[in-house]
């Protein structure tokens, strides 16, 4: 993709305030991708959904997405293997993923060996304020982490993953994490954010070919 035509996709982001029209889907897309709850890209959806237009993704899907426990259970019912999982105020066992459920924390640790607990448990839950979820690992599993954009990726390893979470989750820009196992089984483990601006031209140019800027 040339520096122009980059220049070009990323003006007319701005201009329609990241909301592109998605034939393919007959409907529109919110491409901030970033959906964290009450940010600009929220009240978005929320303007759309408010006049009776099918936007995606919906507010609801925006906090389905970003909260761990919810988001592994609906993978769960959705067929989608996902890590066994625990919530808790505090106590874990590594080697676990812990993923906060707060509104003021969203960084994640991945503890593989005993030792730090306590002081782990206490930061994540803000002094056991909030509870954890907990994603089980076993001795030998990765934790990758990949960029799905409107279900595609450049990785075609990790295409299958990236079309659950668009059909699924409706989310068209992500950052997805992956436990991959020893015989290579792959288990969906949280999305994060993908802003706009940081697609790469590969990702912009496939983004193109399936979107419109006006409708």
């Amino acid at each position: 993709m040339t520096k122009s035509r980059f220049a070009h996709l990323l003006k007319s982001a701005r201009e329609h305030d990241h909301v592109a029209w998605y034939e393919l889907g007959n409907c529109y897309l919110n491409l901030f991708g970033d959906y964290d709850y009450l940010d600009h890209s929220y009240y978005v959806s929320q303007e759309y959904e408010n006049r009776g237009a099918h936007i995606l993704p919906t507010c609801k899907e925006m906090l389905d997405a970003y909260i761990p426990p919810i988001f592994l259970e609906k993978a769960k019912r959705a067929n989608i293997s996902v890590p066994e999982h625990y919530i808790s105020n505090g106590y874990f066992e590594p080697p676990v993923i812990v993923d906060p459920i707060n509104p003021f924390m969203l960084k994640s640790r991945v503890v593989l060996k005993p030792g730090r607990e306590k002081s782990i448990a206490k930061s994540m839950t803000r002094n056991y304020t909030y509870a954890i979820c907990c994603q089980k690992l076993d001795t030998g599993d990765e934790v990758v982490k990949f960029r799905s954009v409107l279900g595609w990726c450049t990785n075609p390893e990790f295409r299958q993953l990236s079309k659950f979470v668009l059909e699924v989750f409706h989310v068209p820009l992500a950052t997805v994490r992956v436990v991959v196992k020893k015989n290579g089984a792959m288990l969906l483990s949280d999305i994060s954010p993908l802003e706009f601006n940081d697609l790469r031209a590969t990702e912009f140019e496939y983004l193109e070919g399936k979107i419109s800027w006006s409708k």
